[in-house]
């Protein structure tokens, strides 16, 4: 890991039902109080004489109280602080804190979506040497039980909205997700069978748990603590993909430039060589049975051309704007025998991307997707719903919900470069079977994920 000192984007299971080891060896919890302009920081547990303070990697406060109160700050803004625990005038711990001060009032697309699983979820981490413990709100779950997951892999279920990772390593990044689900109701059961019915699918070939079942994942990215030294205390922790061979393509700043450039795709593909045709009243119209849709035939990949969508999202503060790009790769239908049938590109119209915030320190923006298979209207379409924010120190949120199908994945990272961006959330189809979750009325799957 590469530390630099200017913003930049950073880029399994057993039971644990009672209360973890709150006073493990070498855990030192921050506490905070969030108002809409300050953050108060409380290090109670903290055994230093003398501590600094750093937010964003600049020095803001030092002095021997266990508490400090940093004021006049945005309101909605993430801010992260790194703590130097110093004893007898020596470099004893460094513990990194992310938090983010309250919003000032409610806007208008924080009432898009209509289900609990859409409201934002607060989820604080506090990174120590050899930890990192994760806070977060209540979220909905009928069994109560939470699945914390790191980098893909099941750690752990707990009962608790708290969780600290002790097999951690210095140095290394890591994306943490923890995962609820809640039944749907009768109605919307009974909606989702008609649907099934109305449109010919085999009810009896889908997973009826996963079927009738929301599932909300919220996911924080973090940087361990790669060293005790006063460079690590000042820096800012970047995922080394980011910082290897810088390429400028349109001479815009560098790595670590002082006016960044911060770019999030967002693509949806199909993962097999192709699919059965989902649509058997188009089959019926045509008069061909037996018909295949080309699929993508790659797994998850920032760099391919190969997708159904592709929505890029630039936050560039070298103006300031955000523009994106919106891209809609070629369907192709197969006869039974492999032989084409049809070809044809949908418009890219059903796609909207939404400038809410352009300023000199945060940028905001929403993106509707709503696309189909062109050859006819009947196809269920791709949907998906997110939000996003991005701050010019180098954190960003993202937050929404799409279908159980295709596959989905994200990427951030900095634009106009070849640099590969952090993986910021997946999403994978079990089978091909998993289609028939593009059906209209399906439970959503939502996401969050924030640095």
């Amino acid at each position: 890991m590469k530390k630099i000192v200017v913003p930049f984007l950073f880029a399994a299971g057993l039971l644990l039902v009672g209360q973890q080891e709150a006073g493990a060896k070498g855990l030192t919890e921050v506490k905070s109080k969030r108002g809409y302009d300050s953050i108060q920081l409380v290090t109670e547990s903290m055994e230093g004489n003398y501590f600094k303070v750093y937010r964003d990697g600049k020095k803001i406060w030092e002095g021997s109280k266990k508490d400090y109160v940093d004021a006049n700050l945005e309101p909605d803004y993430s801010y992260t602080y790194k703590i130097g625990v110093y004893e007898n005038e020596k470099l004893v711990d460094i513990v990194s804190y992310r938090a983010k001060t309250k919003k000032e009032r409610q806007t208008n697309q924080d009432k898009v979506l209509d289900t609990t699983y859409s409201e934002e979820t607060d989820l604080v981490t506090t990174v120590g040497k050899d930890y990192v413990t994760l806070e977060w709100e209540p979220i909905p779950d009928d069994d109560g039980i939470y699945e914390i997951y790191r980098d893909g892999k099941l750690l752990e279920k707990v009962s608790i909205t708290k969780y600290t990772d002790f097999t951690v390593k210095n140095g290394q990044d890591h994306l943490y997700e923890i995962v609820a689900s809640k039944e749907v109701s009768n109605k919307q059961k009974k909606e989702i069978k008609e649907q099934f019915k109305k449109n010919n699918i085999d009810f009896s070939k889908v997973d009826k748990e996963y079927l009738f079942n929301e599932v909300k994942t919220v996911g924080k990215v973090v940087e361990t603590v790669e060293e005790i030294s006063e460079e690590e205390l000042a820096s800012i922790d970047v995922p080394e993909e980011f910082v290897e061979a810088p390429i400028q393509t349109l001479g815009i700043p560098d790595v670590g430039a002082e006016v960044p450039a911060y770019l999030f795709r967002y693509q949806t593909f199909i993962p097999f060589a192709s699919v059965d045709n989902p649509n058997q009243y188009h089959e019926t119209l045509i008069g061909e049975y037996g018909t295949r849709l080309k699929g993508d035939n790659r797994g998850f990949d920032p760099f391919s051309n190969k997708y159904r969508t592709r929505v890029d999202v630039y936050a560039d503060w070298w103006y300031p704007d955000l523009y994106a790009d919106r891209l809609v790769g070629e369907s192709v239908l197969y006869d039974s025998d492999g032989n084409v049938l049809m070809r044809d590109t949908a418009s890219n119209s059903g796609i909207k991307v939404t400038k809410d915030l352009v300023s000199s320190t945060k940028m905001m923006w929403r993106v509707n997707h709503d696309v189909g298979v062109p050859f006819d209207p009947t196809y269920p379409n791709i949907t998906y719903y997110y939000e996003g924010t991005v701050y010019k120190n180098g954190t960003f949120s993202l937050r929404g919900s799409h279908d159980k199908a295709p596959n989905h994945e994200i990427y951030a990272g900095n634009a106009y470069t070849d640099l590969r961006p952090l993986t910021a959330y997946t999403f994978a189809v079990g089978s091909t079977m998993d289609f028939a979750y593009l059906s209209p009325g399906t439970p959503q799957k939502y996401f969050e994920v924030s640095m």
